[in-house]
């Protein structure tokens, strides 16, 4: 098995899928209405996985937008790696 990220055009990680192959993630995304611009491909079997055999898929961070009567908004940006 194998973890595809899907990405959008600027880069940025949209959704992660576990599947034997490229083709059974390209159908799931099809049948969630997803469309990735590009999809990253990782074997966790891969015997170069970064370090100390440790490889970070996704990270997130709390982001805040603040305005004139709206108060906090919070939301979280999701990126590959560290």
């Amino acid at each position: 098995m194998k973890i595809f990220i899907g990405k959008d055009q600027g880069g940025k990680p949209t959704s992660a899928l576990l599947a034997t192959d490229v083709k059974l993630a390209e159908i799931a995304w099809a049948g969630m209405k997803d469309n990735p611009h590009s999809i990253e491909e990782v074997d966790p079997n891969d015997d170069n996985l970064g370090i100390n055999g440790v490889v970070f898929l996704l990270t997130s961070k709390a982001e805040g937008l603040t305005g004139e009567g709206m108060g906090r908004r919070e939301y979280r940006k999701w990126k590959r790696g560290l």
